[in-house]
């Protein structure tokens, strides 16, 4: 179950520049070029890109290859449905860049205006036909799949955070560690939470987690041991507020080199509010929607 786009040029066909383009912005499957494999591991969104075959079956080429004006690079997008609305927001941004880039067009056939011509749809588009095959689709397998609501403008946040990681990290330098946002389950509740980490009082910045692990070592007779527990972020901020400065993204702050170490005997004192052992699970993305379930009439 996935979103497709084919892409068209009205020009000769340089396919060798596809390719080469993909090879440079993407990761290819194997030695064949046929497949190419993008993941973000800051925000956990992924799409692919592949070559088709020749069109063989006459419905096919009627469909694909029957146009005047554009010849089929046979070049495809594909992004799954039953995911978090946000990886369209970074899927088509790529899309556009690419297709931008290349001076292509693409046919679509999930549009609700024109999926029978190959055209050039603004980002917007793209995402809108995405999210509401998307959003049928997750209402429908809800169940089946044992899928978790969270409303969108909560995972979008989060993807917001996680997607500037990277550049935040590389504009802080190597003295400072830049966390992620990590999506969980708290297993008292099955509430969906956040959490991020601070370890060993070193210079840190603290995203808009609701909970923080931290993780310190303790010394016990002859050796040292690693220690782990969590708390909340209202116990973090209260703890630590001296210390702390505003960073400039939405509720993030941040500890510089100096306080961090002034910090250490706070951080190292500090009673933990839970455990870490049956606190809370990460989620996998495959599993978090942004669309509530399908109601039967009779609910």
């Amino acid at each position: 179950m996935s979103f497709d786009l084919c892409f068209y040029t009205d020009k000769s066909r340089n396919l060798e520049a596809i390719r080469e383009y993909l090879n440079t912005n993407l990761t290819t499957v194997d030695d064949t070029e046929a497949q190419w494999f993008f993941e973000n591991e800051n925000t956990g969104v992924y799409y692919s890109f592949e070559i088709e075959d020749p069109n063989e079956d006459p419905e096919a080429v009627e469909l694909f290859d029957s146009f005047k004006e554009f010849e089929n690079t046979r070049f495809t997008f594909r992004l799954n449905f039953i995911r978090p609305n946000f990886f369209a927001l970074e899927a088509f941004r790529f899309v556009a860049r690419f297709m931008n880039d290349l001076d292509l067009y693409a046919l679509n056939p999930q549009s609700r205006t024109d999926g029978e011509n190959p055209r050039r749809e603004s980002v917007e588009s793209y995402i809108e036909d995405w999210l509401h095959g998307n959003a049928s689709i997750s209402r429908e397998q809800f169940e089946e799949f044992e899928l978790l609501y969270c409303p969108a403008t909560r995972s979008d946040e989060i993807w917001q955070y996680n997607f500037q990681v990277a550049s935040n990290q590389e504009s802080l330098g190597d003295d400072y560690f830049v966390p992620h946002l990590i999506i969980c389950r708290r297993h008292t509740t099955g509430e969906i939470i956040t959490l991020s980490t601070y370890s060993e009082s070193i210079p840190n910045v603290f995203p808009p987690a609701d909970f923080f692990a931290l993780i310190r070592k303790r010394k016990r007779l002859f050796r040292t041991v690693d220690e782990t527990g969590i708390v909340s972020r209202e116990t973090l901020l209260r703890e630590f507020d001296p210390y702390l400065d505003e960073l400039d993204f939405p509720d993030c702050k941040i500890i510089h080199p100096s306080n961090a170490a002034k910090a250490a005997q706070r951080f190292n004192s500090i009673r933990f509010d839970y455990d870490v052992e049956g606190f809370a699970e990460g989620i996998e993305l495959e599993k978090l929607t942004n669309n509530e379930p399908q109601r039967s009439e009779s609910t």
